[in-house]
C-alpha cells in the first residue's frame, strides 16, 4: 500500500529525475532496498545518517528535508489532528502534498476540472432542497 508523504513523494520525484530504481539507489547510500521501498510506500522515514546520504546523493536540503520527515511523522503519530490544528481539511491531504509537484499550468488544468465536476453536480441537483454542498467546521485554507 502506498502512503503519501511529503518525504516519499521527494524521493520518488528525485530518484525519477535522475533515473534511478530503489535497487540501483540501495547501494549508493548504504541501505537496503527493502527500507528505500518502506520509505517510498511512507512506511518508514529515514534516520538522521541515511537521510544525509540521501541529501548528498540527490543535492538536497538537509533543513528542508528533516522538515518534510518531521511533518510525516506528526501526520502519522496525530492523524487528522495534525491537519485540523493547522486549520486545514484533512481530506485535502493528498493536495497539500502533491500540490507543488504541479506545474502552474496542471494546477490551473486540475482546477478547472474540479469546477466542470462542481457545475455539473449543480445541475444535476437543480430543484433539490439540500444543501449543495457541506463544509467541515474549520476553515479550508488554499493548499
Amino acid at each position: 500500500m502506498h502512503a503519501l508523504g511529503f518525504f516519499s513523494e521527494q524521493l520518488a520525484d528525485s530518484m525519477a529525475r535522475k533515473n534511478l530504481t530503489g535497487k540501483a539507489l540501495a547501494p549508493r547510500v548504504m541501505c537496503s532496498y527493502e527500507y528505500i521501498r518502506k520509505m517510498l510506500n511512507g512506511q518508514s522515514v529515514p534516520a538522521i545518517p541515511l537521510l544525509r546520504r540521501l541529501c548528498a546523493e540527490f543535492g538536497w536540503s538537509e533543513r528542508e528535508i528533516c522538515r518534510f520527515v518531521m511533518i510525516d511523522q506528526a501526520r502519522k503519530r496525530f492523524g487528522d489532528t495534525f491537519w485540523i490544528v493547522l486549520g486545514k481539511t484533512p481530506q485535502l491531504e493528498p493536495l497539500y502534498i502533491l500540490w507543488e509537484y504541479l506545474t502552474p499550468e496542471e494546477r490551473e488544468f486540475f482546477v478547472e476540472l474540479l469546477r466542470l465536476i462542481v457545475n455539473r453536480q449543480q445541475k444535476s441537483r437543480k430543484g433539490s432542497s439540500l444543501s449543495l454542498i457541506s463544509f467541515p467546521q474549520h476553515t479550508v485554507s488554499e493548499p
